[in-house]
């Protein structure tokens, strides 16, 4: 009896098992793309972006799930997001998006997910924009940044800008620290914290308790309501 126990025991195991790797088999797709110098990602995606010269899209992640996944281009702007009309009502488990691109202006991303450029962006104006706990990390070489940062995600910056315009609403933080600026400008509400490296002017209004931490010889200009304050970084 207790033999036969086992025996049931474990093929009920196995049966599972299978259930479970069927239901989450993993595939890629690869996707026709053309004509964006924007990359908008809403939801927990993985993106992974390359600057070589093309324009790609390869999604892997549940087979029942890409299905429900839409890259589309609008008004040259690669979306990537769940398509309309859907609930999802489980974990889509992970996702992970490789997008090749011949150049950016601008990276959007919303919700859980990441952006993540491999490359330097190259564009006389570059605009980021993070809503809610994810992330966007890249390198630039631009005239003029504007960065837009709410909830707890971070933006994280490497390289240069002439002037640059930072925004955070939230705990969230903009990450700067390698990136060398001559000017910059930040509006911090909450307890967001902004680190930037700046040569001439670092300008700050703060609501809250947020901080602007900076490296270099910048004349500093600074409005606070609140504990907020700027540190000059040792």
């Amino acid at each position: 009896m207790m033999k036969k126990f086992i025996y049931t025991a474990i093929a009920i195991l196995f049966m599972i098992a299978g259930q479970q790797a069927s239901a989450q088999k993993t595939t890629a797709q690869s996707r026709p793309v053309s004509s964006f110098d924007k990359v908008a990602s809403a939801g927990p995606f993985q993106v992974q972006v390359v600057l070589n010269g093309t324009e790609s899209v390869r999604v892997t992640g549940d087979e029942d799930v890409l299905q429900y996944i839409e890259t589309v281009v609008e008004k040259e702007t690669l979306q990537i997001r769940l398509k309309k009309d859907i609930k999802w009502d489980r974990n889509i488990g992970k996702v992970e998006v490789y997008v090749t691109a011949k150049s950016l202006n601008t990276l959007i991303n919303s919700g859980s997910g990441s952006i993540k450029v491999d490359g330097t962006i190259n564009t006389d104006h570059f605009k980021t924009v993070m809503s809610g706990s994810g992330s966007i990390s890249t390198d630039i070489k631009t005239k003029d940044l504007h960065a837009v940062l709410s909830g707890s995600g971070f933006i994280k910056l490497s390289g240069s800008a002439q002037d640059a315009s930072m925004v955070v609403t939230g705990s969230g933080q903009v990450l700067g620290k390698s990136l060398g600026t001559e000017k910059t400008s930040t509006v911090i509400t909450g307890s967001g914290q902004v680190y930037v490296a700046a040569d001439k002017h670092v300008s700050a209004h703060i609501t809250g308790s947020g901080q602007v931490i900076y490296t270099g010889n910048a004349e500093v200009e600074s409005r606070s309501i609140g504990s907020g304050k700027v540190t000059k970084a040792n």
